[in-house]
């Protein structure tokens, strides 16, 4: 979850108290914007800095040992059990920051999330300098699994096949056997790639076909998809916007896709995700360097963490045309980053008078689009081949459009004019499929023919009355229609336009009338549920019971009544919290009281103490005090 996303669940008054906080603790404007501060690193930075060693230790530990930033309060309890009431305290302060925030689930079970932005720069405070991973490697090392020509061709080949094609979707939610082969074999994503890909319920899928599952999952994500009626279908509007980025936005929206939805789950991966986008394009970098950098951090990495990440990650991005791979002979692990997806589009393609095109991979995408109606397009790794033939480019003409757009087309991103052997050649293709033509126009109907026969008097009618059917009939081409009735209302008619949404306002219908679900399939998460909740948390939560302490007993180290001292020490004991002890002419001795009972006849604490446990007689006690941490009255 993002900073942003999280703010939308608060109400102004939450926002407010969290303004206040933050400017009390570091003298910063009330007044500026929340999303904007929590967000920014020169913030974040301060505190850090100026963050207790508890509040650092409780930061550390959504970074470190957290799912995605998430801890249950079950799960929180058992990752703070060695120190879990000065880490509540911790814990507290930070959500007063809006550093974490409280979510719950059907209004019972609580926790605990960190936002996306504040994770990922406090992990930027851990990490070693990237520098340190990496190398400068000779020659490029070979690796048993061969790079995807680039998920954006992958789903630009799978959106032509859908445009083009009815795919229909069974009543469990699947493309039929027969369909699905078709599709998957437009993807250089392979099923070896995602082999690796085992977040539920992708564990239970078939592998073999699992490709096509993922590419559907993320063009639905990115919007360029719909469900409409029974079939999949492509969103127009969305898939031009799409194709119009540029190479570097339409990366980047695609991997924070890949990342939100396929990174593994578990305490490492996404720093280990955060390491990768600091590395440059085409620097080689040691695995092997980047993990003993996660260790040093205080990420505990299971056995063969190598083989994890190189299987259910990387194998993935090298899929998808955007990491490299490779290995030495003592089968030490490489990767880099692959920058052609990245490059800015500048390149125009070539045609022949054959009409062959040739397009290098740096051609906007969009171009590529608006002449694939006309054009069969041919994949052939990052490169595409087009050939221009004469049924299918009489059939794109044959709908209503001119050999003109084609001839313009072709020369909106030709890197050469174009030879003039293809233009005849397409004015001849023209000529032939125009040879038999519909089209689309309006029908005009008058009452009586008095209407008629007095426009055919007025200059300002001649151009509409062109193609008279009958005495109280016309036709007029579609582009008419607005300035005719403008005319007529002009002359003090009030024509009924009927309704003819179906050419006039087809797309926005067909994108009503399909839906965009959020994704082919729903990876099971552990903060499902969850909701960002309402709320401010007071100082005092988590400690009320320690702040009710009398200050006699913490901050007086001085001899009791037996019955106040065996009360002070069954208090210590249920709080957890340590004493400092010194019996009768001995040193003061520090530790966590226990087990306050009556033995032998006399009352009895055990005392556990770095050194070991000792059982004490309270009668052998002096003096005694409960030991508080200071910070833990900050505020208050």
């Amino acid at each position: 979850m993002r900073v942003q996303d999280s703010l939308e669940c608060l109400s102004a008054a939450t926002q407010r108290a969290i303004k206040v906080e933050q400017a009390n603790r570091f003298a910063v404007p009330e007044d500026e914007d929340l999303s904007a501060r929590l967000t920014d690193p020169d913030f974040l930075g301060r505190v850090w800095e100026q963050a207790s060693e508890i509040e650092r230790k409780v930061m550390r530990q959504f970074v470190t040992a957290s799912t995605r930033g998430f801890f249950s309060k079950r799960s929180w309890e058992k990752a703070a059990a060695n120190d879990l009431r000065h880490m509540t305290v911790g814990l507290t302060r930070l959500r007063r920051l809006g550093i974490v925030m409280t979510v719950r689930k059907m209004w019972s079970e609580i926790g605990y999330l960190m936002p996306l932005e504040t994770r990922e720069q406090i992990t930027s405070y851990l990490l070693p300098q990237p520098s340190r991973a990496f190398v400068s490697l000779a020659k490029t090392l070979p690796y048993y699994i061969t790079a995807g020509r680039g998920l954006h061709l992958d789903l630009f080949g799978l959106l032509l096949f859908i445009r083009d094609n009815e795919v229909p979707v069974t009543q469990k939610g699947a493309i039929h056997r027969r369909m699905s082969g078709r599709m998957a074999t437009l993807l250089s994503l392979s099923d070896e790639h995602c082999a690796g890909v085992v977040l539920p319920p992708l564990d239970q899928e078939d592998r073999e076909g699992l490709v096509l599952t993922i590419a559907l999952d993320l063009a639905l994500r990115l919007r360029l998809l719909q469900i409409k009626g029974k079939s999949v279908a492509i969103r127009e509007r969305q898939v031009r916007r799409w194709l119009a980025q540029s190479p570097p936005e339409r990366w980047r929206d695609m991997y924070e896709c890949v990342t939100e939805q396929y990174l593994p789950h578990g305490h490492f991966w996404e720093a280990f995700a955060l390491m990768m986008r600091q590395v440059p394009l085409d620097q080689w970098c040691s695995l092997d360097e980047q993990l003993r950098m996660l260790k040093e951090a205080g990420f505990t990495l299971p056995p063969e963490a190598d083989r994890l990440i190189a299987e259910q990650w990387l194998h993935l991005l090298t899929g998808m045309g955007w990491v490299q791979l490779g290995m030495d002979a003592e089968e030490r692990l490489y990767w880099r980053w692959n920058s052609l997806p990245q490059l800015t589009a500048e390149e125009g393609w070539f045609v022949d008078a054959a009409g062959t095109i040739t397009i290098p991979p740096l051609v906007p995408l969009l171009h590529v689009w608006e002449i694939s109606p006309f054009c069969t397009l041919h994949f052939d790794g990052p490169l595409i081949r087009g050939e221009i033939e004469a049924k299918r480019l009489q059939a794109y003409l044959a709908s209503g459009k001119d050999e003109q757009q084609v001839i313009g087309r072709l020369r909106a991103a030709s890197a050469h004019p174009l030879p003039e052997a293809l233009v005849e050649a397409i004015g001849q293709w023209a000529k032939t499929a125009r040879q038999i033509r519909l089209e689309p126009c309006f029908c005009v109907r008058t009452a009586h023919p008095g209407f008629l026969e007095e426009w055919q008097g007025i200059p300002d009618f001649q151009p509409f009355l062109t193609q008279i059917l009958s005495p109280t009939e016309f036709l007029i081409p579609l582009s008419q229609e607005a300035a005719l009735v403008a005319l007529l209302r002009e002359y003090g008619y009030e024509p009924q336009v009927l309704a003819h949404t179906a050419e006039a306002a087809g797309e926005p219908e067909q994108e009503a009338a399909g839906t965009a679900p959020d994704g082919w399939f729903a990876v099971e998460r552990p903060w499902d549920g969850y909701a960002v909740e309402n709320t401010y948390p007071d100082l005092l939560e988590g400690m009320r019971d320690v702040a009710a302490l009398p200050k006699m007993w913490t901050q007086h180290f001085q001899s009791y009544h037996p019955q106040s001292l065996r009360n002070l020490l069954k208090r210590a004991s249920e709080l957890s919290l340590e004493v400092e002890i010194q019996l009768e002419g001995a040193e003061i001795q520090r530790g966590l009281p226990s087990d306050v009972r009556i033995e032998m006849g006399y009352w009895t604490v055990t005392l556990a103490t770095g050194s070991g446990k000792a059982r004490l007689r309270l009668d052998d006690i002096g003096r005694v005090r409960i030991v508080v941490p200071d910070y833990l009255y900050e505020g208050v």
